[in-house]
């Protein structure tokens, strides 16, 4: 089956711009990603048995450790504590500051977009790609007041759309149902600790103002098919997690909405 997502790239009309904006999107996007997981694992967390939640995540959070102690590794910095199979510890790795303040922060602190994403990938190919995404990278956007009330738009249209195409696969292949059980724990496994979210948001905008600005001074990257190609790529999953992570956060807000109403209620009736 074929499951099509909104494309993000709606969200930025098309008759004005340049390709370097494709950066500002992927930042934008890798944001959306990093604030919805936090979202829904924050209210999962606190709404619901944290056993039964941490239960559910644990092949996403063996992930989610995983890759921050392989970027330890990798940038040199040294691991004091790391315990992937305790579903008490709420953290699970302990380590030293990095010898490169920031820098090597944010790339610990986003490991676990890309690894629990890498896994999904992995996963999807062992099923048969029971979901797949063709969706084009937006080359250009426009800024203006209008795009603000787009977002809003657009963002209710990605829940409508996601929702509407998951019903419509719904449970006819046990790949389909497997595949979907582990795009939640991976997505929402992508979810950042609290303290590290100031070097996410931060290093995606740097890192998308830098790489928009060698664009637009001459140093084009764009131009190499083999990087064309993997931000190709790369906006199909990002363009699936968004998708997914704002369906299951407005899915998580309406049902919790609904249970604190009633408990409201009973309480003032008792």
């Amino acid at each position: 089956m074929i499951l099509l997502f909104f494309v993000l790239y709606k969200l930025y009309p098309r008759h004005t711009g340049s390709p370097e904006t494709v950066y500002l999107a992927f930042a934008f996007g890798f944001i959306v990603i990093t604030f919805a997981s936090f979202g829904i694992e924050k209210l999962w967390s606190r709404y619901i048995n944290l056993k039964i939640v941490k239960s559910f995540l644990f092949p996403g959070a063996i992930i989610h450790k995983l890759s921050r102690a392989l970027l330890c590794l990798i940038t040199g910095t040294t691991i004091k504590d790391l315990n992937i199979f305790k579903l008490e510890n709420s953290d699970g790795l302990q380590y030293d500051r990095p010898r490169i303040p920031y820098l090597f922060d944010f790339f610990i602190a986003t490991s676990p977009i890309f690894g629990c994403a890498f896994v999904l990938i992995i996963i999807s190919i062992i099923l048969g790609n029971p979901i797949q995404v063709s969706e084009s990278l937006p080359n250009e956007m426009v800024f203006s007041l209008k795009l603000v009330f787009d977002y809003a738009k657009n963002f209710l249209d990605m829940i409508w759309l996601t929702l509407n195409e998951f019903w419509k696969m719904g449970f006819h292949s046990i790949s389909s149902i497997l595949f979907m059980i582990a795009s939640v724990i991976f997505t929402v496994s992508m979810s950042p600790h609290k303290r590290d979210i100031k070097y996410v948001v931060l290093g995606f905008i740097i890192l998308g103002a830098v790489l928009f600005f060698l664009e637009l001074f001459g140093i084009s990257l764009l131009g190499y098919k083999l990087w064309d190609q993997a931000l190709e790529n790369s906006w199909k999953m990002v363009t699936y997690v968004i998708s997914l992570l704002l369906t299951i956060l407005f899915i998580t807000s309406i049902i919790i909405g609904i249970i604190q109403g009633v408990r409201l209620t009973l309480g003032h009736k008792s």
